[in-house]
C-alpha cells in the first residue's frame, strides 16, 4: 500500500507542477505520434477511435497521448512484479503503450492484454469453485469498467478511466494475493 500512496501522490504532484489551463487545452503539443488527418487507410497507421479516446491528445508532452491514462498502468507493472504475475505484466504494458501511442492497432492489442490477464482468473477456477467470493473483487472491477465505458463515451471525462487501471490493479492483486492461500 505505500506503493499505491506514492504513486497517488506522485500524480497528483504532477498534475499541480503543470499549468492548469493547459489541463484544458486541447492538443497542447503537436504529437510525435501523430494527430488524425483522416487520410490514415493502413491498418496501422489508423489513429485510435474516437469512442476508445480517453483524454485529449498531447496535453503534457508531445510523447505521451494519453498521459494519465499511461501513467495509471503503472501499478500493473509494479503488482505483476510483486506477485510474479506475466499475465499483469503483459496487460500493464499492452496498455501503458497503446495510451501512450494512439495508434487503433494497439488499442486491440490493450484488449488482448485484459484478456492474458483475465485467462488467470479462469485457470484459477478449482479456487474460484472452492471459495467463490473470491469472484466478488473481479465483478466489482466489471462494474467499475462498464462505469468508466459509460462515462467515457457519455461525459468526456477522463478520471474514470484513471479509476479504473488503479482499482483494477489493486483488485488483481488481491485476487491473486487470495488465491496463493
Amino acid at each position: 500500500m505505500k506503493f499505491l500512496r506514492f504513486f497517488v501522490f506522485f500524480l497528483f504532484s504532477i498534475y499541480l507542477q503543470n499549468d492548469i489551463q493547459a489541463c484544458f487545452e486541447r492538443n497542447k503539443y503537436q504529437g510525435f505520434w501523430g494527430n488524425p488527418t483522416g487520410t490514415e487507410t493502413n491498418f496501422f497507421s489508423k489513429f485510435t477511435d474516437i469512442s476508445s479516446q480517453r483524454e485529449d491528445w498531447y496535453k503534457f508532452s508531445p510523447y505521451i497521448a494519453e498521459f494519465w491514462c499511461t501513467m495509471s498502468n503503472i501499478p500493473f507493472i509494479y503488482f505483476g512484479i510483486k506477485q510474479k504475475s506475466p499475465e499483469l505484466i503483459i496487460a500493464g504494458t499492452a496498455s501503458i503503450i497503446s495510451h501512450a501511442i494512439p495508434k487503433q492497432w494497439l488499442n486491440i492489442v490493450d484488449k488482448i492484454g485484459v484478456i492474458v490477464a483475465f485467462s488467470k482468473i479462469i485457470r484459477e477456477h478449482k479456487k474460484i469453485r472452492k471459495k467463490p467470493t473470491l469472484l466478488i473483487p473481479v465483478i466489482c472491477a466489471g462494474l467499475i469498467n462498464v462505469a468508466d465505458t459509460y462515462l467515457a463515451r457519455n461525459y468526456k471525462t477522463t478520471v474514470p478511466h484513471v479509476i479504473w487501471h488503479i482499482s483494477a490493479a489493486c483488485i488483481a492483486n488481491l485476487f491473486l494475493d487470495y488465491i496463493k492461500n
